[in-house]
């Protein structure tokens, strides 16, 4: 079967960038569509789906656009025409993968349209702003980056290696993807962090096996919402929220925050939900010597040179309550909510430096006042990587999966 890749571009600025990752796709034995998101400069080549093209299926004239002025406009235009052609085209089958080139106008454009398909799907992006924060772009999306290193004005010998890799590197993910295999009866999506991880790993034990998979993300504000929105998609049969690290990171201002939407997803699909609190008690920050004197004065632990760890305040803990009741008392499907008593994560235990009781007792009973009387709470006399504790959760995590 002929397989195509859809390559979106800018072709104003990047045509000899274009051509070169389509030759060498071609050389792979792939068929290529050029999807040209340019409005402004005269195209460098001939697009396969041109730019009044693009503009048309956003709805608009691409000379009325232009004249407007407004590069706002423009750009949010033809972002949505990019995003609507690679809609339909995915719809079609028509397209097998994408691969994006683009600064930060492109590579905005090329990402939108890049959310379009699912988990699996070959997507890379090659870009100038890939040492900097891409999760704007790249959101919940398995998308493949590939920075530059170079600007792309034009291509020279260090392009042809980093446009050369990426082309080939999704012509392999088209040509050779990889093989299915059956899927166990029950699918667990979970929350994880590596001051949880000791306890997750003795639940895994406990629950995989033909019957069960157990799928892990990771709870860095993406991490939970890439779980979210694969439970949207029918992926899981129980959502384990064992970390909920990014609500108090939302709360305190954290580096990992939870999305505005984080947990809705139990208010728009029946699936059971088993709440762990782990890792509430602290929040994380940035490198510490660039963090301002108030945070650098509290109780904190350099996690690594990028990454400071600050005990949260009683409030800031009640204030992760109120947002995460908020979202289980909208819950359609069955929530419980387990408490460990001992502490929240690794360094939250008796004789650990964040061992804070007050602070961990505000935040129980807040969240217990606020949760409405259906959802079960669960206090345990346990450390949350305790084998006890575990073990309960294994059961509780049974008893609520579909029989």
């Amino acid at each position: 079967m002929n397989r195509h890749v859809l390559i979106i571009v800018t072709l104003d600025t990047k045509p000899e960038e274009a051509a070169y990752v389509r030759d060498v796709l071609r050389r792979r034995g792939l068929s290529t569509r050029i999807i040209d998101g340019g409005a402004l400069g005269k195209p460098g080549i001939e697009a396969d789906i041109s730019r009044e093209e693009v503009a048309k299926r956003a709805g608009c004239d691409l000379a009325d656009l232009v004249s407007s002025g407004d590069k706002g406009l423009i750009m949010a235009s033809m972002t949505r025409g990019v995003a609507g052609w690679a809609s339909d085209l995915y719809e079609r089958g028509a397209i097998h993968g994408m691969l994006g080139l683009g600064g930060g106008q492109g590579t905005s454009m090329a990402t939108v349209a890049m959310q379009i398909p699912p988990l699996g799907f070959p997507k890379v992006m090659v870009t100038t702003l890939a040492s900097g924060n891409m999760r704007p772009f790249i959101e919940s999306k398995d998308i493949a980056v590939f920075p530059s290193v170079a600007d792309m004005l034009g291509m020279n010998r260090l392009l042809e290696i980093t446009l050369g890799n990426a082309a080939n590197a999704l012509a392999a993910m088209v040509l050779h993807p990889p093989v299915p295999v059956a899927p166990a009866r029950h699918t667990v999506g979970a929350t994880a962090f590596g001051v949880t991880t000791l306890g997750l790993m003795k639940l895994r034990r406990l629950l995989s096996g033909p019957d069960l998979e157990m799928v892990f993300f990771h709870a860095n504000g993406t991490g939970g919402a890439a779980m979210e929105s694969l439970a949207r998609e029918g992926y899981f049969d129980l959502l384990l929220d064992w970390t909920t690290h990014e609500i108090l990171d939302r709360e305190a201002g954290g580096i990992f925050a939870a999305r505005d939407d984080h947990l809705d997803i139990l208010a728009e699909r029946e699936i059971p939900c088993v709440v762990g609190t782990g890792a509430i008690d602290y929040a994380c920050m940035g490198p510490f010597e660039k963090m301002p004197p108030h945070w650098r004065n509290r109780n904190v632990i350099v996690h690594n040179r990028n990454i400071t760890l600050v005990r949260a305040t009683a409030e800031e803990m009640m204030n992760a309550a109120g947002f995460l009741a908020g979202k289980l008392n909208r819950a359609l499907a069955p929530v419980k909510v387990m408490i460990p008593l001992e502490g929240f994560s690794e360094p939250n235990a008796k004789g650990k430096q964040f061992y804070d009781p007050q602070a961990d007792g505000a935040f129980r009973e807040r969240l217990k006042t606020l949760l409405n009387s259906s959802i079960e709470v669960i206090e345990l006399p346990f450390h949350i990587n305790d084998g006890a504790f575990v073990k309960r959760a294994a059961e509780e995590i049974t008893a609520l999966l579909p029989r």
